[in-house]
């Protein structure tokens, strides 16, 4: 559990980082964004992240301990509060860096016992992704929320519009809300495999002359259901009376739907709607994508899905709403933005982009790379 060199550990340095979930390996985009974050961190600080016993501990900067046991009881465990305060006497961290507000009764228990303050990496005001799922418990979580949130030194939202909504609904001070995006790895666009565009055209039977339009998104969120009624009943036929129906797909990715939906789905493929659901790896589909669209009617969070396009140097086509988050000013012409509920310029910039030959501009990617993203928080963590 504890190790020799956690008596010499750096008190300017040192990070401890609490992720009461399983981390690695990172598949979910909550997962990833920690993962990017804490890997980037441990570039330029000390990091030892505690997790759940359900992670692997290789291949990664930073130093991972999974000593959370894996049940519902971790977040309360008196166990886990022994835990973390003989592990904060021991490494002297100089702050506490804790992952969403779930455990946060405990860790403010125990950083107000050691005098180490926490911040909170909190992703998005999670009450309100608990109540968009329909989730019994979302007034639980609204209430461990607001007490994490106001108890913590720091807070970190992955958009300015969750920032505001917290300081909103929770009456936190301003002051000690920041943004802190999901970011990018690489530092200049993507190159897409031509073996593996082929090999996803060919899986779904579309031509190299059609021009693919994707949109991708977990489906047990209303919103992203809502953003396919819309391609369906609103994008699809405008584009469709563009093309004259000929020469383009709109492949559709996610699961989560009812068999009864999916079947919908598939009888849709003679209007040129593929749905591929579940996808394991999206990235290798974006690769195959020609415009990525996202028509988004749902605030709430940055929508992943445009940065990774753009780090792919695929185009985005979005809704203002969909678009919400993302600083659109270092993204040159690879986001077009349309109005809400604006379907005939939509589908107006889908048609334009569709031959694009701009690329993700140099200060998208100083702006969205994990090493700036990790700079700034430790800036603020440690002044």
């Amino acid at each position: 559990m504890f190790t020799k060199m956690d008596q010499n550990q750096d008190t300017q340095t040192t990070i401890l980082s609490i992720v009461p979930s399983p981390l690695i390996p990172p598949v979910s985009k909550g997962q990833k964004h920690t993962y990017g974050l804490l890997d980037a961190l441990g570039e330029i600080t000390k990091v030892v992240s505690i997790t759940d016993t359900h992670s692997t501990t290789a291949g990664h900067s930073f130093e991972l301990r999974p000593l959370i046991e894996h049940n519902i009881r971790k977040y309360l465990a008196f166990g886990n509060y022994k835990l973390l305060y003989r592990l904060i006497i021991r490494l002297k961290p100089k702050a506490i860096l804790l992952e969403q507000p779930y455990m946060g009764l405990m860790v403010s228990l125990v950083s107000k016992k050691t005098k180490v303050p926490f911040s909170v990496h909190a992703h998005n005001v999670e009450f309100l992704r608990q109540k968009a799922l329909g989730k019994w418990w979302w007034p639980m979580v609204f209430w461990l929320e607001r007490y994490t949130f106001r108890k913590a030194k720091y807070i970190f939202f992955i958009s300015e519009n969750d920032k505001n909504l917290a300081v909103k609904k929770y009456l936190i001070s301003e002051q000690k809300c920041f943004v802190s995006p999901f970011g990018l790895g690489q530092t200049e666009p993507l190159v897409s495999s031509i073996d593996l565009v082929k090999k996803i055209r060919a899986k779904h039977n579309i031509s190299a002359e059609d021009k693919v339009f994707m949109f991708f998104g977990d489906m047990k969120y209303l919103q992203n259901i809502v953003a396919l009624e819309l391609i369906i009943n609103e994008i699809q036929p405008r584009i469709d009376e563009k093309f004259k129906g000929k020469d383009y797909k709109i492949l559709i990715c996610g699961g989560g739907l009812s068999e009864a939906y999916e079947k919908q789905l598939k009888e849709l493929e003679s209007q040129n709607i593929i749905y591929a659901g579940y996808i394991h790896d999206v990235d290798e589909y974006l690769q195959a994508a020609d415009v990525v669209i996202n028509p988004i009617q749902h605030t709430g969070g940055i929508k992943i899905k445009v940065t990774e396009a753009l780090g792919y140097n695929k185009p985005v086509v979005s809704t203002k709403t969909g678009a919400a988050g993302v600083v659109q000013n270092v993204c040159g012409n690879m986001l077009q933005v349309s109005e809400d509920n604006d379907w005939d310029n939509f589908t107006e910039k889908m048609y334009k982009m569709k031959d694009n030959k701009d690329s993700t501009p140099k200060v998208f990617f100083e702006k969205y790379n994990w090493k700036f993203i990790a700079s700034d928080l430790l800036n603020k963590l440690i002044p």
